[in-house]
């Protein structure tokens, strides 16, 4: 069921539509990063203007997902060598049919 969120960013709101409870979830605690980010940069860099701000944040979580990828990916990479291991273990185990 598709619900409206209201979300407040950067001080400006948003009416944004979420198609479940945990998509709700998720947006909320994203705008809530995303404010949290702004007010550390903000402190950090006072001289710079909203806009800049933003490309520091957008900069950062897109970093932190494309990390969040590589790990994925190295996991299941370990994942399916673990199971190959185990699979040709295994194999050695049983006896011969």
């Amino acid at each position: 069921m598709e619900q409206k969120v209201n979300l407040l960013i950067a001080g400006r709101p948003f009416q944004l539509k979420a198609n479940s409870a945990d998509m709700e979830q998720s947006m909320r605690q994203a705008a809530d990063d995303i404010n949290r980010m702004l007010d550390r940069y903000t402190a950090k860099y006072p001289d710079k203007d909203l806009v800049e701000i933003l490309l520091f944040v957008t900069l950062t979580q897109t970093v932190y997902k494309y990390d969040a990828i590589k790990k994925c990916n190295q996991l299941t990479a370990e994942g399916a060598k673990l199971a190959g291991d185990l699979s040709e273990y295994l194999k050695k185990t049983e006896p011969d049919r």
